[in-house]
C-alpha cells in the first residue's frame, strides 16, 4: 500500500542505553510515590559512561566523545574523569552531562585552553 506524498511517516529510534535510563527513572518515581517519599530529594546522576553519554548529548557515536577528549575540547578533571581499573593501560571515561553540556556550548574560539602566563 503506498502513502500519498502530503504525509510521510518516520520512524524514530530510542538507544536502548537512553530508554534504559528513562524506564529506571519511571520505576523509581513509581516506588517513591508507593512508599510516600520524596524521589527528587536524592541527587540526580551526573557522570556517565561513554555509551549512554553520547546519545544523551545528541552525538552520533562514542568514538566522538573519545575524539573530544583526545584534542582537548572536553578535559580531563573538569568535564570528564578516567575511572580505569590501576592496572589497566586503557582509559574509562565518564562525562558530566551538565559540564558537557556547557562546554560544547561556548564558541570553539572560546574553548582553547589557556596558556599558563609564566610559559610565553
Amino acid at each position: 500500500m503506498e502513502q500519498s506524498g502530503a504525509y510521510k511517516i518516520t520512524e524514530r529510534l530510542i538507544p536502548e542505553s537512553q530508554l534504559k535510563a528513562i524506564v529506571e527513572d519511571m520505576v523509581k518515581d513509581t516506588l517513591a510515590q508507593m512508599l510516600g517519599v520524596n524521589a527528587t530529594a536524592q541527587p540526580s546522576r551526573q557522570w556517565y559512561d561513554t555509551d549512554p553519554a553520547y546519545s544523551l548529548l545528541g552525538l552520533n557515536s562514542d568514538e566522538q566523545l573519545r575524539v573530544m577528549v583526545r584534542d582537548g575540547t572536553l578535559r580531563l578533571g573538569y568535564e570528564v574523569r578516567d575511572v580505569r581499573s590501576p592496572n589497566s593501560q586503557t582509559p574509562r571515561y565518564q562525562f558530566h552531562l551538565e559540564k558537557c553540556e556547557a562546554r560544547l556550548s561556548l564558541p570553539p574560539e572560546k574553548r582553547q585552553i589557556k596558556k599558563d602566563k609564566k610559559s610565553a
